[in-house]
């Protein structure tokens, strides 16, 4: 039996352990994020090698170590490779998908017309297959774009990547949980966008009254800039996270408008790694979430690139757009 259920997820370990056995690797570093990590003995029981256990953080593909010490082979738990990564020693992709499934409801599908492009982590993104059936029988045209390389699957999204939009449908439908994923996916449209939670099994929605809260919220960070004297850009040690072709660009900018700059480069971009320093303001190069999602934990002005440059009135910076890493 090589598939195994763990809580609402399903890991299939037959090509995993057939990477392994063909690569002939005796010690796994194990990775996994954090929403995984009590199950740790069920996954190390899984595998005959030995296993050595990544204790940091994991927060998706992108959060890769920069080197895996004395084990064989990283096996990174749970998410999806992203193709055009290549670091230095040999990944293992041991990916979960949801097995919690309903049908579309009706009511989410009265809602719909046309054509309607379907959008999932990696997850859920063999649901999407699932909710392409739905909209089909319900006489409406599923569409799944296709990503950038940043993208393995027809459909998938992630947090910092919104290449496999369509702009030539009537509607968008988000299939799995959580908001920060259809509010960027909405904001990279510039449209709403339809949820469906296939675990709680309910229905939402990203409008624009929930897009123009967000953007009151960042347009008041954007408005430190001004007064900001000191400005640290981040930048991140994680290997899908990073951005070196900006970081000269804002330093050079920042300088010009005569503010104090200052290169910083971290593993972790926590609050009390950055409010430590008492800089006025951080442009964060990394992940897009940390501006995005969690700068109501800093004390510290989190901005990202393309803010930083709206802040200094920087003509190529113009209106909001949400950030990405393509």
């Amino acid at each position: 039996m090589t598939k195994v259920e763990i809580g609402s997820f399903e890991f299939d370990l037959g090509p995993v352990r057939e990477e392994l056995d063909r690569l002939q690797v005796e010690k796994i570093l194990l990775q996994l994020p954090d929403g995984l990590k009590t199950k740790i003995e069920k996954f190390a029981e899984m595998f005959d090698q030995d296993v050595v256990v990544w204790g940091n953080s994991c927060y998706g593909a992108c959060d890769l170590p920069e080197d895996i010490g004395c084990a064989d082979v990283l096996l990174q738990i749970g998410h999806s490779e992203i193709p055009y990564l290549e670091p230095s020693y040999p990944i293992i992709y041991l990916e979960g998908r949801c097995r919690l499934w309903k049908d579309l409801p009706p009511e989410l599908l009265k809602k719909l017309e046309g054509k309607v492009a379907l959008y999932a982590p990696v997850q859920h993104i063999h649901q999407l297959e699932r909710a392409a059936e739905n909209i089909e029988a319900a006489g409406l045209t599923p569409v799944i774009g296709e990503g950038d390389e940043r993208i393995k699957y027809p459909g998938q999204i992630l947090g910092c990547n919104y290449s496999v939009k369509r702009e030539d449908v009537d509607h968008h439908l988000y299939i799995g949980t959580g908001r920060f994923h259809p509010l960027g996916l909405s904001f990279s449209l510039g449209k709403d966008v339809f949820i469906y939670n296939p675990v709680a099994q309910n229905i939402g929605s990203i409008t624009e009254e929930e897009r123009d809260d967000f953007l009151r919220k960042r347009y008041g960070a954007i408005a430190q800039v001004e007064k900001a004297e000191k400005v640290m850009v981040i930048i991140s040690t994680k290997i899908g996270q990073i951005r070196r072709s900006s970081v000269e660009e804002l330093l050079e900018l920042g300088e010009k408008a005569g503010k104090t700059m200052m290169l910083m480069r971290f593993g972790e971009i926590r609050p009390e790694f950055i409010d430590q320093f008492r800089w006025d303001c951080a442009v964060n190069t990394a992940c897009p979430r940390i501006a995005l999602d969690d700068y109501e934990n800093f004390k510290t002005t989190m901005l990202t690139p393309r803010e930083f440059k709206i802040g200094l009135d920087i003509n190529e910076g113009g209106d909001w757009k949400m950030d990405e890493i393509c």
